[in-house]
């Protein structure tokens, strides 16, 4: 293929062709040759004789766009400015040392991962599959015309008291759909949704036409409307005992719920006017009201057999009410206090520990979990700041849950060893969890990239509570060629692996100009900071992506 243009005071006229032509020869694999001087006009009417005798009668441009049955796609300078992104973005594509997209989506057909997640979509678009944070419909085996309840849920998959209902209809396995809205620091709820729950609280289900709202409300009526063979709350009429020893551990979890709160949001002082601080730089009062309350619940888990609070082979809404805050809980004490609750570091709460296990091993679990990165990034937002202590623990793990230091970089070390544990039933291994995350990136590469250009572009005019949510942000578009580049290098190094990741972004990062690497760095870094768990991917994808995100940035740096 041979492109003739007739020189450089016509640039602006051959931007769209010239774009069409770098995408047909990436597409189709062709060879482009690019003229032009004086002896252009000659061999363009020489070359586009035989297909019209009276071309040569014509400008070059209309020569040339009759010939390809382009038809000229700008009118104004905002459209023409369009046509330029889209050809820089075209050049970086051929030009950039990291393969394609359709490279990419061709390497990674091969991955055992790739074939289970395409897989899971399949599934959940016929209402069936495993848990996922992407499901919008729920059969059990059920026909979609036995469908009663709708599920209204958060965004991005954070909610306590959503994950505690959504993990409840997965555990009874009751047919339902899900619609997802903002959480209120987070974005705007759509007026149609106000509509029918004026407070926008969250979550809510619609049963039978019916709106309900809080939690624990919405639980016992699923409960009421789904007995089933999983009982999740023992009746004063058939287990007299067991429904007074229920509401009895209903009480605890409210107490350890606010200890946990003067723990957190209040600031850890010397004795202080409100009589919180322990004085002689030992623990506080309230961080000895938290332990002691959890040592109750500790005995409490080690009064029936098996690691639930009322026994039996399944967690019953005792045990649903109490891990979506205490999940919360493990990952914030830690972040602001230097208290370790779980892994092999923590040996007073062995009871919580094993329960914790339990949860884990169950999918209904391990879809709706979060990493405390995430928690501790959205927990300000919706309960008020947390307050640091100033310790050399609180300091090592406000590094590690940050991604500071080598906590976000490769080579990882994930286990349940680390301060954040994981265990195996949620961790395959290293290629797995990479092969997750460039998963999640090569099939929503170009959403990616224009999310990540937000980096280097304009907040939004509303700004909400949460500092890390800008849905009505801009990004600059003026840096998705070299933006998209490095996050093909990106998805690259995570096909590779671990050990040749580093190499793969560096290489992508060294090809980004010198005058715009700075800024580049930045849509990185947003990008990183911004992957939230579940709602994106697992723990483990979103620690290798973020790390690997993190090479290309400190090559860029």
């Amino acid at each position: 293929l041979v492109f003739f243009i007739s020189g450089p005071n016509s640039y602006w006229y051959h931007v769209p062709v010239l774009g069409q032509m770098l995408h047909l020869q990436n597409k189709l694999g062709l060879t482009l040759v690019q003229r032009s001087g004086p002896s252009a006009r000659t061999q363009t009417v020489n070359a586009c004789r035989p297909c019209n005798p009276t071309v040569g009668k014509r400008s070059s441009k209309a020569r040339l766009t009759q010939r390809l049955s382009i038809e000229p796609f700008y009118s104004t300078t905002s459209t023409r400015h369009q046509s330029i992104r889209s050809l820089k973005t075209v050049m970086a594509a051929t030009t950039s040392a990291a393969p394609t997209w359709t490279d990419l989506k061709e390497q990674l057909a091969s991955s055992s991962t790739a074939k289970e997640l395409d897989e899971q979509v399949k599934q959940l678009a016929l209402g069936a599959g495993k848990p996922d944070t992407n499901a919008k419909l729920r059969l059990f085996g059920h026909q979609e015309s036995e469908v009663r309840l709708t599920l209204y849920r958060d965004h991005a998959a954070w909610c306590p008291y959503c994950q505690k209902v959504w993990m409840m209809c997965e555990e009874k396995q009751i047919p339902y759909r899900i619609e997802k809205i903002n959480m209120r620091s987070y974005g705007d709820k759509p007026d149609w949704f106000l509509k029918k729950v004026p407070s926008g609280l969250l979550p809510v289900i619609e049963i039978d036409g019916q709106m309900i709202t809080e939690s624990l409300v919405i639980m016992q009526i699923i409960e009421r409307e789904y007995p089933g063979d999983k009982v999740m709350i023992p009746t004063p009429d058939s287990d007299p005992e067991g429904f007074k020893r229920a509401n009895g551990l209903l009480r605890l979890e409210r107490e350890l719920f606010s200890d946990w709160c003067s723990f957190i949001f209040r600031p850890s002082g010397g004795g202080g006017l409100f009589g919180i601080g322990g004085g002689g730089g030992g623990p506080s009062s309230a961080q000895k009201n938290f332990e002691a309350t959890l040592d109750r619940v500790e005995a409490e888990l080690g009064v029936a057999p098996g690691p639930w609070f009322l026994g039996g082979t399944h967690p019953t809404l005792v045990d649903l009410q109490y891990v979506s805050h205490v999940e919360r809980m493990v990952a914030s004490v830690l972040y602001w206090k230097g208290l370790q609750v779980r892994g092999e570091g923590a040996a007073r709460w062995p009871n919580v520990e094993r329960w914790f296990r339990a949860f884990e091993e169950r999918p209904s679990y391990q879809a709706t979990k979060s990493d405390f990165y995430t928690h501790v990034r959205d927990i300000p937002p919706q309960y008020g700041p947390g307050y640091s202590d100033d310790n050399a623990q609180t300091k090592a793990a406000e590094e590690y849950v940050s991604g500071k230091g080598a906590a976000w970089r490769l080579p990882l070390d994930l286990g349940m060893h680390q301060l954040e544990p994981v265990p195996p039933e949620m961790f395959a291994g290293e290629t797995p969890a990479c092969h997750e995350a460039a998963w999640s990136l090569i099939g929503n590469a170009a959403a990616v990239t224009r999310f990540a250009c937000r980096g280097a572009g304009q907040k939004g005019k509303k700004q909400f509570q949460a500092p890390l949510a800008d849905p009505y942000a801009t990004p600059n578009l003026d840096l998705e060629p070299e933006v998209d580049a490095l996050l093909r290098g990106v998805a690259h190094g995570l096909l590779l692996g671990p050990s040749k990741a580093e190499a793969a972004a560096a290489e992508a990062a060294a090809a980004v100009g010198s005058g715009k690497k700075a800024a580049a760095a930045k849509c990185l870094a947003y990008l990183r900071d911004r992957v939230g768990v579940p709602r994106d991917m697992s723990y483990p994808a979103a620690t290798y992506f973020r790390a690997t995100l993190n090479a290309a940035i400190d090559h860029l740096k």
